[in-house]
């Protein structure tokens, strides 16, 4: 049974991860414009395809690989369609080239016309549903997934992941693997705690690198059967987030040691993750963890906070005095290279303090500096404090400059532009002049 659809309807990837599930065997047809090509699968795995584009020819490939020239590419092209025989063997007979030159143009095509579809934004698709087809795939599964996670990263265009990821813009991917592909060139290890719509404000990188995980098998949309319980750990840890820790304990700056003591072990017990036990699923599971360790963070910062009271003091330290405490507590905490007690002090200030632009700055140098050093983080969550402090402090070249750090770990050619505008904003910042002194020397090289 023939069915024929555009690609405006269907992208080409969320096409590529339907024919992958539901193992298709038979032909898929895709033309736009003037190309045509034809994808023969068997299982859910590409076995071959044919393609009129004159640049996807073997002899062209040849010529791009450096093992024959143009002229010899033409010439044995012209004796391949007088006598119709293929163009590699009449190159092995001209002895132009050895049968391994042959072998990796041949791989080099087969995925160069492959991923050129991903790039397509419009078009016709017809699928061709065959029984059995006689021909076997010559790469294996994993290998045909690398190659379609490549196609999605390389080529497709932004506008079509957006096409494809927002009808799940409110849902927060599951991972489906504890393994992320190293091949993604992009660090999703935290990807399921951000919602679709949240992944696509952090640029084009995660964007498309969540398309990828999707449509190989490595992410899902699906609704939990414990969404109830999910949405409402997500209520009380974005009311815990937006709270100073006497708040998460409910308990004022003056509580005596045994008051403290008794506000914590309730909260233990009507928040301790064992409560949900039940529960199968791993976002209850980590949502319920994250909860539980705000409690205790929360326990502990009062209690630090009230052995360090003079004794005479009765009704506790101002918000301000308590973030300029947590601020000193994080800078000590960053020369020792303590990086989560340096944040959780940050992390609280910016709470207390949330119009104080120094705050801001030190929690994000911080991620990037735990980060770099540790391994721990990753570039998306960094990069969402830095859009949110963007947001509130347009003017602070020291963000720019932590954005440019990370878009160099990353190997982005977009670093320079950061520094720049760090420079734009304050031409004194010495990270922005030495990151571009650095830059240029490279470039002059």
């Amino acid at each position: 049974m023939d069915t024929v659809f555009k690609l405006e309807d269907i992208t080409f990837p969320l096409l590529v991860k339907d024919t992958i599930e539901s193992l298709f065997t038979g032909i898929i047809f895709v033309s736009s414009d003037h190309w045509k090509k034809g994808l023969i699968f068997r299982d859910g795995i590409l076995c071959a395809i044919q393609s009129n584009k004159t640049e996807e020819l073997l002899g062209n490939v040849l010529v791009t690989l450096g093992y024959i020239t143009e002229e010899e590419s033409e010439e044995s092209l012209a004796q391949s369609r007088i006598e119709r025989r293929k163009q590699g063997v009449i190159l092995l007979e001209m002895g132009k080239v050895e049968p391994k030159a042959i072998t990796e143009a041949l791989k080099v095509q087969f995925e160069k016309r492959f991923v050129d579809i991903f790039s397509w934004e419009t078009g016709t698709i017809q699928k061709v549903v065959k029984n059995t087809i006689d021909k076997s795939p010559e790469m294996t599964r994993p290998e045909f997934l690398r190659m379609v996670r490549r196609g999605i990263m390389d080529q497709t265009p932004f506008s079509v992941v957006i096409s494809a990821l927002s009808p799940h813009a409110d849902a927060v991917p599951k991972r489906r693997s504890d393994e992320i592909p190293p091949d993604l060139g992009v660090t999703m290890d935290n990807f399921d705690q951000f919602k679709v719509s949240e992944l696509l404000l952090l640029g084009q990188d995660p964007a498309h690198a969540l398309l990828a995980l999707y449509c190989t098998g490595l992410a899902s949309f699906e609704e939990s059967k414990h969404k109830a319980i999910i949405e409402h750990l997500r209520k009380v840890l974005r009311k815990i987030k937006d709270q100073d820790p006497f708040q998460t304990l409910g308990v004022d700056k003056a509580i005596s040691e045994g008051g403290l003591k008794r506000a914590y072990i309730k909260l233990v017990k009507q928040n301790h993750p064992d409560i949900y036990s039940y529960a199968d699923d791993p976002e209850v599971k980590r949502l319920a963890t994250e909860v539980f360790t705000e409690i205790q963070k929360a326990y502990t910062v009062v209690n630090r906070i009230r052995e360090g009271k003079p004794p005479e003091e009765k009704k506790g330290i101002d918000q301000e005095l308590q973030a300029e405490i947590f601020y000193g507590q994080g800078m000590e905490a960053m020369k020792e290279k303590d990086y989560s007690k340096a944040l959780d002090s940050f992390r609280l200030c910016v709470k207390m303090k949330p119009e104080e632009r120094v705050f801001t700055e030190a929690y994000v140098r911080g991620l990037f500096l735990r980060w770099q050093n540790t391994g721990r983080g990753n570039s998306i969550e960094i990069k969402s404090a830095i859009r949110e402090g963007v947001q509130k402090f347009p003017s602070s070249d020291a963000l720019y400059v932590v954005l440019g750090w990370v878009l160099k770990k990353e190997g982005s050619n977009k670093a320079p532009d950061a520094f720049r505008k760090a420079l734009q904003i304050n031409p004194k910042n010495t990270d922005a002049q030495r990151e571009m002194r650095l830059y240029t020397m490279r470039s002059s090289k």
